[in-house]
């Protein structure tokens, strides 16, 4: 992972080296074009190398699985499975909103530009939600830069498309007015988080929620990458991580991380994630 570097690099509280953090490390992939070129998947779905995912013949992103079927079906036609890289660039602050993406099993970050170079994830969308918000709420463009996260598919719609069909389905809005509330109440409970719990609580409560969105256990995953999500040093992360093997919790190799015992990688996190699971069942039940 390339760091970013100042005129005189100044010593990082998170990590005893020069400052970085995740969205600087993305420097070189913001120069390359908003991803387009994405292969569209035939009537099977595939993954990136070429085999057939376990998406299914229609999806597992929870926000389409709550539509009537006249809706689901409106929304799939003219949409597109796509995949979606680790550090994939969607979308650009101020840019005109052209695509939608409901995550299949991928995951995808937003992150927050700052004037100085750097930036700060405010959150992350797997298959439990979409991106971006602002085109539901009738805004061309948003502040943050949505790039992907963990790799995975995507189904994507055209931003024209997308209102298109907003203007004949009264379920697909009113799921995704639930959603919008769903998402300010988990960045919220996010923050108390970070805010008030030890870094092995956090590490688990963030392995579930990506466990959750990916529906496989193991996926794509540095100490350094989760180190920038939950704003600690990197050397931290790793005590973390070495805790949770040792319980035989998860398994962990350069990149990757596996989950081994999810029954006990929920008694080790911390309230948060049994908080945000049961808000999610409640608003989108």
């Amino acid at each position: 992972m390339t760091k970013f570097r100042s005129r005189a690099p100044p010593t990082s509280r998170f990590s005893g080296s020069p400052a970085h953090n995740y969205a600087t490390d993305l420097a070189a992939a913001f120069k390359r074009p908003v991803m387009s070129s994405t292969i569209p998947l035939s009537d099977t779905p595939r993954s990136s190398a070429g085999q057939a995912s376990d998406i299914g013949p229609e999806t597992r992103n929870k926000l389409l699985r709550l539509l009537p079927a006249n809706e689901l079906e409106a929304i799939l036609a003219v949409s597109e499975v796509v995949t979606v890289k680790s550090k994939d660039i969607l979308s650009r602050p101020g840019g005109q909103i052209s695509r939608v993406y409901f995550p299949e099993d991928c995951v995808i970050s937003l992150v927050v530009q700052l004037e100085g170079g750097g930036g700060v994830e405010a959150m992350t969308v797997g298959n439990d939600g979409f991106t971006p918000l602002a085109a539901f709420n009738g805004v061309d463009s948003t502040n943050l830069t949505g790039c992907g996260q963990i790799s995975g598919a995507a189904r994507r719609v055209s931003g024209a498309d997308f209102a298109r069909v907003l203007t004949g389905c009264p379920e697909l809005n009113n799921i995704l007015h639930r959603y919008s509330q769903l998402v300010f109440e988990a960045v919220s409970q996010s923050a108390a988080c970070n805010r008030m719990h030890v870094v092995e609580q956090r590490c688990a409560r963030w392995l579930l929620m990506s466990h959750d969105r990916v529906g496989r256990p193991s996926f794509d995953l540095t100490h350094a990458f989760l180190a920038e999500m939950l704003g600690v040093r990197r050397a931290g992360v790793t005590v973390a991580m070495g805790i949770l093997s040792k319980k035989g919790l998860v398994s962990h190799t350069r990149g990757s991380v596996t989950i081994v015992d999810r029954n006990g990688l929920e008694s080790a996190s911390c309230e948060c994630y049994r908080a945000i699971k049961r808000r999610e069942d409640r608003i989108l039940s």
